[in-house]
């Protein structure tokens, strides 16, 4: 029978074979999503939509309560938030990332890839709109384009754990085992926890 352990060894074992260097820093937002600054977090949705109603001009109340509507699986009031937001200024980028995924929860990846293309055409140093876009290119199988994203989004911030953990997902995808394990090594240095990365490491242990 498969355990975690047996998952954390094999990946250990690859990622000292293959040379894969540890990373020192920790990524207290790893798993991060996006909204402004990269947290998973959102705004309180009553509060959100108070300030909203309060600032109806503001472009960031209404991409707050965007991604405060996301974040309660409110998708359809999410996205006419958010398209609110880009309707009052097109260039905040992260509106247009927070737009992006939204699109992509809805199974619209085409959609998805052209607001994060716009969001990283903005602001091309922010990693998580890397990974946003890296994110719709993979739902469209577009595995080269993803996973040219995803490393330039571990260029920017190498500690950033869902970059690894997403790069590791589409290599497996692609039957890439030994690139997995070691990517995924990365991933598991920086959070231990990830229960998404022990899955994949798991199935790679059993095959």
């Amino acid at each position: 029978m498969r355990t975690v352990a047996r998952a954390v060894i094999a990946v250990t074992a690859i990622s000292l074979c293959l040379g894969f260097a540890p990373t020192s820093a920790k990524d207290s937002d790893g798993r991060a999503g996006n909204w402004k600054k990269g947290t998973q977090g959102a705004p309180n949705l009553e509060k959100a939509r108070k300030l909203a109603k309060e600032k109806p001009q503001s472009a960031d109340a209404h991409n707050d309560l965007g991604w405060a509507l996301r974040q309660n699986g409110k998708l359809k009031e999410a996205e006419n938030e958010l398209r609110k937001a880009l309707e009052l200024d097109d260039t905040i980028a992260y509106g247009h990332s927070n737009l992006s995924v939204v699109l992509l929860d809805t199974g619209r990846p085409d959609e998805a890839v052209k607001e994060g293309r716009r969001a990283c055409a903005i602001d091309e140093k922010q990693a998580i709109y890397h990974v946003v876009l890296g994110n719709a290119y993979a739902a469209k199988k577009d595995f080269d384009k993803a996973a040219n994203e995803y490393n330039y989004a571990i260029k920017l911030k190498p500690d950033y754990e869902n970059a690894f953990y997403n790069l590791g997902r589409i290599l497996y995808e692609q039957g890439k085992k030994a690139e997995a394990g070691s990517v995924l090594g990365e991933a598991l240095k920086l959070d231990p926890d990830d229960g998404r990365v022990l899955e994949i490491l798991d199935k790679l242990v059993g095959t």
